[in-house]
């Protein structure tokens, strides 16, 4: 194997999961078996939930200022740390080394983001009417999960990691049984960046790993992208047991090829919109038939 094994990531600590079934992370480039790992079952989900709970705690008592400090020293990990991370993609998701890399460059941006947050979540207060004021302000829902697809293993975590776990939430992060690794990095990474133990979880499995996240009592939040067919599941299943969800599906994106078009720039564009990424993003224009 080129990896080792993938472990789920309970309480700042790799742990294998507890069931009996093991899966084979296989790299796309060339059939290589990349790691291994053993599907959760969930009294492992129970686990990570239940160390979740005592760290959100502590830190959601900690100021928005003093929580991004974290993720400061995370896009300098991520900076320092971009070539190998960019092998890992290349290897697991089979992208090449230039799509590889903006994928992490785009994880990189997405943290400066959550940086930022300071500057504009504060709350707001509103005059009414005359003496009467009326005021906003935001609190951390608790525990929340995140479920992630194949095709972009670092970047689609990083629209909500970050965010969530500045925001003063402990995440849970789901990823595709495709494309694990990249995340074992993140747990990693974050660690080393000071992120208190329990805040960022990994729960490794397949369907009945998402089935326990949207049934479990104590996650507030699902985030999903994926498959329509799948994003309608997970939405139905987690907003019935009263989770917020947000399930985002597969996109049909349709190219309008207008008469002053300059026909290489077009026709070169056209082919590049289709084929990035292998055709599998959600900004990706249909095949042609």
């Amino acid at each position: 194997m080129k990896f080792e094994e993938v472990k789920n990531f309970v309480n700042g600590s790799f742990k294998p999961g507890s069931s009996d079934k093991t899966h084979a992370v296989i790299s796309p480039l060339d059939g290589d078996t990349l790691s291994t790992f053993k599907e959760s079952t969930m009294a492992d989900l129970n686990e990570i939930i239940e160390h979740a709970q005592k760290a959100q705690k502590a830190w959601q008592k900690v100021t928005l200022k003093e929580r991004v400090q974290v993720f400061y020293r995370y896009k300098q990990l991520l900076e320092k740390n971009n070539a190998e991370l960019t092998e890992i993609i290349y290897r697991e998701n089979g992208k090449i080394h230039g799509e590889a890399k903006a994928e992490i460059d785009k994880a990189i941006e997405l943290t400066e983001f959550a940086c930022s947050l300071p500057q504009f979540v504060n709350g707001e207060n509103m005059e009414v009417s005359r003496g009467v004021y009326c005021s906003a302000t935001r609190h951390p829902l608790g525990v929340v999960a995140s479920i992630v697809p194949f095709n972009f293993p670092s970047m689609v975590p990083h629209w909500t990691v970050v965010n969530a776990i500045a925001l003063g939430n402990a995440m849970i992060l789901k990823p595709s049984e495709a494309v694990p690794i990249s995340s074992q990095y993140i747990a990693r990474l974050l660690k080393e960046a000071g992120l208190p133990d329990g805040l960022f979880n990994i729960v490794n499995g397949t369907q009945s790993t998402v089935e326990n996240i949207c049934d479990h009592p104590e996650i507030k939040a699902v985030t999903f992208v994926g498959s329509t067919k799948v994003a309608k599941i997970v939405y139905q299943r987690a907003s019935q047991n009263l989770k917020q969800v947000l399930a985002l599906g597969g996109a049909k994106n349709h190219i309008i090829l207008l008469p002053d078009a300059h026909p290489d720039m077009a026709s070169s564009n056209i082919v590049a919109s289709m084929s990035g990424c292998v055709g599998q993003r959600c900004m990706a224009a249909a095949t042609p038939h």
